[in-house]
């Protein structure tokens, strides 16, 4: 039975005489509440299946190599409580994904006041997001950060030593919204009419659908696939971007990574 429907049916039926026994979330009781949450995160993972918590543990533990050691308990239904030995970790941890466990997208939420956490919204991920054929006459940041705004939140414009953004790969740190499709063109609209399209690939983009563009599951798991060849679905592998440690992998020996660089 979970939490919710334990209370359901704790509270359903009053008896005569029954008191209602409450305590106020307030003074220490409040400070040490807030106390916890600045050190803990709640993570959904998206994905259709129950997930091995010793298996999450020993992942995490391995990829986040914390200062202090994190505790991750299950809260039911595929939603994590992370709480961290240090806040530093914590923000290291949270701005520094998006993060996957067996290839499913983890969405993190700040715990907020003292109600069900499960409520919470999970719907935003960061994603260093890359923006391929910007014009010559686009090359700015304030330009960038107008056509990143189509995406979603934008959170940081990657620039070189000089503050410039030149080159024909532009990175741009977006809070995306997981629960909509994904964006996979932008237009540049020009006075008389004329569309340039300005391509767009995900850094750390694992698993989603080829077939409608969402984050969760995979095109043969769709309710909208037909059985139309993979090379015919509106989506493919190539929405995924190599980062810069992933191209600097795959091309060691060949010279340093730089906007020039696919």
């Amino acid at each position: 039975m979970d939490t919710e429907e334990l209370n359901k049916k704790c509270s359903s039926i009053v008896l005569e005489g029954e008191e209602e026994d409450k305590i106020m979330y307030e003074g220490k009781i409040k400070e040490k509440g807030e106390m916890l949450a600045a050190h803990c995160l709640i993570g959904k993972i998206l994905l259709n299946r129950g997930i091995h918590i010793e298996g999450l543990r020993n992942a995490m533990r391995q990829v986040w190599k914390t200062f202090r050691e994190v505790k991750i308990e299950s809260l039911g239904e595929n939603f994590f409580m992370f709480k961290f030995g240090t806040k530093e970790d914590k923000k290291r941890v949270f701005s520094g994904g998006p993060w996957h466990f067996d290839d499913a997208l983890i969405v993190f939420s700040e715990p907020m006041g003292v109600g069900d956490v499960k409520k919470q919204s999970f719907t935003h991920t960061s994603f260093w997001v890359q923006l391929h054929n910007v014009p010559l006459m686009c090359m700015d940041k304030y330009t960038i950060q107008k056509l990143g705004s189509l995406i979603g939140k934008v959170e940081e414009v990657d620039t070189d030593e000089r503050g410039e953004c030149v080159g024909p790969i532009f990175r741009t740190r977006i809070s995306v919204d997981v629960t909509k499709l994904l964006k996979k063109i932008l237009f540049l609209q020009q006075e008389d009419g004329a569309k340039t399209p300005i391509g767009i690939q995900y850094e750390r983009l694992l698993d989603f659908c080829f077939c409608c563009g969402l984050v969760g599951h995979q095109y043969r798991e769709c309710l909208k696939y037909k059985g139309q060849p993979k090379e015919k679905l509106a989506y493919g592998a190539w929405l995924k971007a190599l980062t810069v440690v992933e191209w600097s992998w795959k091309n060691r020996g060949k010279g340093k990574w730089s906007r020039e660089h696919q």
